[in-house]
């Protein structure tokens, strides 16, 4: 989200426990031997799932994002509004988990109704929400150390990305959170004491801070004037928040990759999933409410501070932090400091551990490499967090900026998925003639998708959703996407993929349209850029030259940005379109080989079936002639009584043979 970035830069087949499927097994595929182990409890998952769906953002987008959007009210009733569809996203999840209590999520849901061809999709999608969550709480750590402890952490090396200054220091020290994160998902039993112990400062932070909030002298509802955004209409902002929603809960559902991890009975996970997304509508809810409780001097309402956010420093820069300091002191900075990083670890924990498990799925049906989907000796499965926090490990260099165009791009992921999943559980309740899940699917679905529209189709109501760079990162994903796969069904011998063609094309529209977007938007970009660097030139009537080379300057910086974004633009096409032509063409040859071999088949029957007619015919015709001589011989009066007994031993196997090849000639009559 471009608001956010610039800111920041600045019941049949119910099976009731997860502890007897830890490993996932599909029709066709291979028994699995390997399980993860049961270890979370009830409140351990509820903790996993408000800790990934409430981390640093509700901390600092109040004041970057939500405010500015929305203002208090229409903030909260956006929240409110978007936590709903939240559970309702939770009822499908529910059903789901229910009927495939097995590791992998939307993966195995999507895999099971779709096909394994979707099941891929959604996952790839996934994985990119999951690691970009991640790398955010990673990030933010120094981000606000900053605005807390001022140029501490800076030292070391120093260099700019995309304006953004990266210092050794801060890089260090998002190191470190990640490598800590690490240390504990690798630890099942300790990590859920850490996550629920996280998850309660949390809670008690944001309570604390409302308390006192509330407790302060003459608060009144004179804060929350205005109660909408100036910058937008009332209406405008709530359906802005309730579209960022996904993105504001995303991970409340992580606990479907863990359903395997259970120690109690699946049916409660409803419960579990409305509970953490409540609590999230709560802390939300509650730090936009502290953001606006105390100005700083000279601001007369919210508006004059807010939207004037980036002339005040320190902890001012924050205001969820300067109300604390306000109404606590430093004590408040100190409280809110750790509860804020209590949402940082529970954001970097329950992300990891959702997308170790997804990783771990997906190894067990060989689309990622099969070493993600082995367990160490405390049932972890250790390769696959080890590689989460290699590559986040080396993400910690290219700075915040880099890394918010990512997290842009999972909020459509997020909502990709949740599409995935309503679609399933629709499909799913029908053929079960459950009428209120199906209904329930059919709206996420429509819901899901309209998420997803409302971020790709820039300015829709009027409010910037993607950034720009956003757009061209989803379009290299969408191609790298296809082009793993394509490498996946190269090596499918099983011929589980490939049995699609919707999902591709699907992804090639989107990878096609969110590049012409990014072109859209970056010559709209350079001509503002061309404009506002003629706009100072001051020219009189009498300097007309002057003015046709300044046109001349502004048409040429335009013209040059075209052509390399329409270069680029150009190249996205004709690999995703490549890479579209390889996979129907791998299609149309795995059919063509399929046909081949139904006609050999078909030949083959035919031959035998010629054959063992053919024999039947031959062999019959002695056999006859030998029950016909035994016959004859019987009637011979001088035959002593052994060779009589012989030669009734002889006609008895001889017409037992003779009704064998009589029953094999039918059989080839009928084939």
């Amino acid at each position: 989200m471009a608001n956010e970035r610039s800111a920041l830069t600045s019941n049949t087949g119910v099976q009731t426990s997860g502890a007897d499927s830890g490993a996932l097994h599909t029709p066709g595929s291979p028994a699995r031997t390997q399980k993860l182990h049961p270890y979370l409890s009830p409140v351990g998952a509820w903790a996993l799932a408000f800790g990934c769906a409430v981390g640093w953002g509700a901390f600092v987008m109040p004041g970057t994002t939500f405010l500015p959007i929305a203002g208090p009210i229409g903030t909260l009733i956006g929240m409110v509004i978007g936590g709903l569809i939240m559970m309702l996203i939770g009822v499908n999840y529910h059903y789901l988990m229910n009927r495939h209590p097995d590791p992998g999520g939307t993966f195995s849901f999507t895999k099971a109704n779709f096909g394994a061809d979707h099941g891929f999709l959604s996952g790839w999608f996934l994985i990119l929400t999951y690691v970009a969550i991640i790398w955010a709480n990673a990030t933010a750590l120094p981000l606000i150390a900053r605005n807390l402890f001022g140029g501490l952490f800076q030292f070391g090396f120093h260099y700019q990305i995309a304006g953004f200054h990266v210092y050794m220091g801060e890089i260090l020290l998002a190191m470190t959170s990640l490598l800590i994160a690490a240390g504990f998902c690798l630890r099942s039993r300790l990590v859920q004491r850490i996550q629920i112990i996280a998850a309660f400062l949390l809670c008690f932070g944001i309570l604390a801070g409302i308390i006192f909030a509330a407790a302060k002298p003459q608060p009144g509802i004179d804060v929350f004037d205005p109660p909408h955004s100036p910058e937008n209409s009332a209406f405008t902002g709530i359906i802005t928040i309730i579209a960022l929603s996904p993105w504001a809960f995303a991970g409340f559902e992580s606990i479907s990759h863990s359903t395997a991890e259970f120690k109690f009975s699946v049916k409660k996970s409803f419960g579990i999933l409305t509970s953490a997304v409540f609590t999230g509508i709560l802390a939300y809810g509650a730090l936009a409410v502290l953001a606006v409780t105390v100005l700083p001097e000279g601001c007369s309402d919210w508006t004059e501070y807010i939207f004037n956010l980036e002339k005040f420093s320190g902890v001012a820069g924050l205001p969820t932090f300067y109300a604390a300091e306000s109404l606590l002191g430093k004590a408040g900075v100190v409280v809110l400091g750790i509860t804020t990083l209590g949402g940082i670890m529970t954001g970097l924990v329950g992300n990891l551990i959702a997308a170790s498990r997804l990783l771990y799925a997906m190894a067990l049906e060989k689309m990622v490499p099969e070493r993600y989907g082995k367990l160490d000796g405390a049932a972890v499965p250790k390769n696959a967090i080890l590689f989460l926090l290699c590559i986040s490990l080396v993400i910690t260099f290219f700075g915040r900026t880099a890394v918010s165009w990512i997290v842009d791009v999972a909020t459509v992921g997020t909502a990709i998925a949740y599409a995935y999943v309503s679609a399933s559980a629709s499909r799913e309740a029908a053929s079960e003639g459950d009428k209120k899940i199906r209904i329930a699917g059919l709206l996420g679905f429509i819901i899901s998708i309209l998420f997803v529209l409302y971020f790709l189709i820039p300015n829709l109501l009027g409010v910037d959703t993607l950034s720009m760079e956003s757009y061209i990162i989803l379009s290299l994903w969408g191609i790298l996407g296809l082009f793993y796969f394509y490498m996946l069904f190269r090596k499918d011998k099983e011929r589980r993929l490939g049995r699609t063609t919707v999902a591709w094309l699907v992804l090639v529209i989107l990878i096609i349209f969110t590049g012409t977007v990014w072109m859209r938007e970056t010559t709209e970009s350079a001509a503002s850029k061309a404009l506002a660097n003629s706009s100072g030139i001051i020219l009189d009537e009498a300097s007309a030259e002057a003015v046709q080379q300044v046109r001349s300057a502004v048409f040429q910086d335009i013209s040059n940005s075209m052509k390399i974004s329409s270069l680029l633009l150009f190249g996205l096409f004709a690999v995703s379109m490549g890479l579209l032509f390889m996979i129907f063409h791998l299609m149309l040859k795995r059919e063509k080989k399929i046909e081949a071999e139904k006609v050999f088949a078909e030949e083959s029957s035919r031959a035998k079936t010629s054959f063992l007619s053919n024999m039947s015919h031959e062999i019959r015709t002695p056999m006859n002639a030998i029950v016909g001589l035994d016959n004859l011989a019987l009637k011979d009066p001088d035959l002593s009584p052994q060779t009589r007994e012989k030669l009734e031993k002889i006609g008895f196997s001889a017409k037992h043979l003779l009704g064998l090849i009589n029953d094999i000639l039918d059989m080839s009559r009928i084939e």
